[in-house]
């Protein structure tokens, strides 16, 4: 996408490929997703395989999302879709072609702050350091 661009920054919101979180904001200047939240993981994704399931509980403390207008270009591509909300939307993306490429919309190294380190995290340092699962 030659043009891409994020509502935050002026582009129109419904054109924008970032995009307000569709959801209301728990209070004034609050991040529109904020708390653990569920994330249903694509079958055979590396989301799945690193989470061990198909879904998980994650924290987040955000904005912004991916314009689902634009999720299906992503779901054709080798950046993938490989997790969702609960309504489908975009939580994880990965980009097939690498080793490892994850990103989340959520913060996974929050976990670690209450004690329970989450097993992306853990997947990414073992791929940065070469040691295979």
């Amino acid at each position: 996408m030659a043009d891409a661009a994020h509502a935050e920054y002026g582009a129109p919101p419904d054109e924008a490929l970032i995009t307000p979180a569709a959801c209301a904001m728990p209070e004034p200047g609050a991040p529109r997703l904020n708390g653990k939240q569920r994330v249903r993981l694509m079958p055979d994704s590396l989301a799945e395989r690193v989470y061990g399931g198909s879904e998980t509980f994650a924290e987040f403390h955000c904005s912004n999302e991916l314009n689902r207008r634009y999720q299906p270009l992503f779901e054709r591509s080798d950046l993938r879709v490989s997790g969702v909300g609960d309504e489908g939307e975009a939580r994880v993306v990965e980009l097939t072609s690498a080793a490892f490429y994850v990103a989340t919309l959520y913060l996974p190294q929050l976990a670690a702050a209450q004690g329970e380190p989450d097993p992306l995290i853990d997947a990414y340092v073992r791929a940065a350091a070469g040691v295979a699962d």
